[in-house]
């Protein structure tokens, strides 16, 4: 599957479900999904431009991997840099291992994991060797069409009719491009419903709605600001034989069975899944 194919549409235990986790390009139990698809697309835009890949994100964030694996598909290097953690953690937990079995180089580049001290820092390494910043949530800076176009497509083979739409939101990316999606092949969804792991993003979502005249109302169901909630808690949900990311899709399931949403009106799109097999030779 290349990264223009659709990913299927599929029945189980009566309700849709959209498998972009799918499109696993290097293969079963490695990085997969609409991330990975975005990310992809992206280098191929740039990788002319620039001599290796950076990023930073969460010790969590399955960004890590993702940008890693495509730095190794395209024979680029690539840097990933954490704040707030140390060495111990990076080697103990699954997405910075991950990120250094695909041949990634980490940098614990600040004493604190906040955004805007590692994108400032990133700023500075990135100048040293001409790399490319992978931005958070793959970034829509300068690459807006590239980026949405790569989810936006995803959309085409959605019925066209759709009473309820699920989706995780984190970014805010993802739900953007569907969205445009939805706009562009004329597909009627009467509730798009975004549960939230991640700060509020409805304002950037609909600035980017707007550019591509595709603004449109949607429900928006916060979980990160709830009590108890913890972006790094995994949670364990599965849907019919299918395992859902315990970090995203696993949370959302679990929004939507006690949502009072009935299964056969809705469509659960799934972004990707969790690697589960990070050994590599």
């Amino acid at each position: 599957m290349t990264e223009y194919d659709l990913t299927p549409v599929q029945r189980v235990d009566g309700m849709l479900i959209k498998r972009d986790d799918l499109y696993a390009p290097f293969g079963p139990g490695e990085v997969n999904g609409g991330k990975l698809r975005q990310c992809v697309m992206l280098v191929k835009s740039v990788r002319d431009k620039y001599d290796s890949l950076l990023t930073y994100c969460s010790i969590h964030s399955p960004q890590a991997p993702i940008t890693a694996a495509v730095a190794h598909a395209y024979e680029m290097p690539c840097r990933i840099l954490y704040g707030g953690t140390s060495r111990e953690s990076v080697a103990s937990l699954p997405m910075p291992r991950l990120s250094m079995k695909y041949g990634a180089t980490i940098v614990l580049a600040a004493r604190s994991g906040r955004h805007s001290i590692l994108h400032a820092r990133a700023k500075e390494l990135a100048a040293e060797k001409n790399s490319f910043i992978v931005q958070y949530g793959i970034n829509l800076i300068n690459h807006g069409d590239t980026l949405l176009t790569a989810v936006a497509a995803q959309a085409e083979n959605l019925p066209d009719e759709i009473e309820n739409l699920v989706m995780t939101c984190g970014s805010g990316i993802t739900a953007s491009g569907v969205m445009i999606g939805l706009h562009r092949y004329g597909k009627s969804v009467k509730h798009v419903h975004l549960v939230a792991t991640a700060p509020d993003r409805r304002v950037f979502i609909h600035e980017n709605l707007k550019q591509y005249g595709a603004d449109r109302e949607f429900e928006y169901h916060d979980l990160f600001h709830r009590p108890g909630f913890q972006y790094e808690k995994s949670v364990t949900a599965r849907w019919g034989g299918i395992s859902l990311h315990p970090h995203y899709e696993a949370k959302t399931m679990q929004w939507f069975k006690s949502s009072g949403l009935a299964p056969e009106s809705t469509l659960f799109w799934i972004t990707g899944a969790e690697p589960t097999n990070p050994a590599r030779n």
